[in-house]
C-alpha cells in the first residue's frame, strides 16, 4: 500500500512537472507562479486533510478506494511518511519560485499596481500614465501580457523594457529539451536513411 500511494504522490508531481514544460514557449514566469502558489495550496490542504481526525484521504482517491476496499485505516506511520514527503514537496516548489515574485506583480496588473522603490521617477511616471490611460485598459484586456508589453515599448519604453527584462527568459526548458530531442533525432539511426544526393 505505502508503495502504491507513493507512487501516486510522485505521479502528481510528474503530472506539474509535465504541465508546467507543456506550456513550453507560450508562457513566462509569472503565470508559472500562479500555477506553483496554487499547486502549494494544494499540498497545504492534502497536508491539513490528513492531519484531521481519522486521517482523510479524500484528496488521495486511490489511497481512499484501497482502504475503503480492504477496510482499513491508515496508519500514523504512513500518515508520518505521507506528510513528510508533501511538506519536502512545497520546499521543493518554493526554493524555485520564492515570495519574492509578488515584486513583479506590477507586469501583471500595469492599471492598478503601485511602482516598487526601485523603479527611477521615469519608470514609475510612465507606469502611472499607463494606468491613467483607459484606451490601454481596453488593449490590456485584448493582448497577451507579453503582447501587451511589446506593443507599447515605443511609447513606453523604460517602463516596458523592464517588464520585458522579467517576461522573456524562457520559464521552461522547453526549448532545450526541443533542440536536443531534435540532436538525437539526427544522430540515431535514421540519419543513415537520409538520401542527401539530390
Amino acid at each position: 500500500m505505502k508503495g502504491n500511494v507513493l507512487s501516486r504522490l510522485f505521479e502528481l508531481r510528474q503530472e506539474l512537472y509535465s504541465y508546467l514544460n507543456g506550456e513550453g514557449k507560450e508562457t513566462h514566469i509569472l503565470q508559472l507562479y500562479d500555477k506553483i502558489v496554487a499547486f502549494i495550496k494544494k499540498i497545504n490542504l492534502w497536508k491539513r486533510k490528513l492531519t484531521e481526525e481519522n486521517g482523510k484521504t479524500i484528496c488521495f482517491p486511490l489511497l481512499k478506494y484501497f482502504l475503503g476496499e480492504n477496510d482499513l485505516e491508515l496508519p500514523m506511520s504512513l500518515k508520518t511518511i505521507f506528510l513528510e514527503h508533501l511538506t519536502n514537496l512545497e520546499t521543493h516548489f518554493m526554493k524555485y519560485f520564492p515570495e519574492e515574485m509578488k515584486l513583479y506583480y506590477w507586469i501583471k496588473d500595469p492599471l492598478t499596481e503601485k511602482p516598487l522603490s526601485n523603479f527611477t521617477t521615469t519608470e514609475e511616471e510612465q507606469l502611472i500614465d499607463i494606468s491613467s490611460d483607459s484606451s490601454l485598459r481596453m488593449q490590456f484586456s485584448s493582448y497577451s501580457l507579453l503582447g501587451f508589453w511589446n506593443n507599447i515599448k515605443d511609447e513606453y519604453p523604460e517602463v516596458s523594457n523592464k517588464a520585458l527584462r522579467i517576461l522573456i527568459p524562457f520559464a521552461t526548458s522547453y526549448l532545450c529539451e526541443a533542440g536536443f530531442s531534435a540532436v538525437a533525432v539526427l544522430k540515431s539511426k535514421y540519419r543513415s536513411k537520409l538520401n542527401v544526393d539530390k
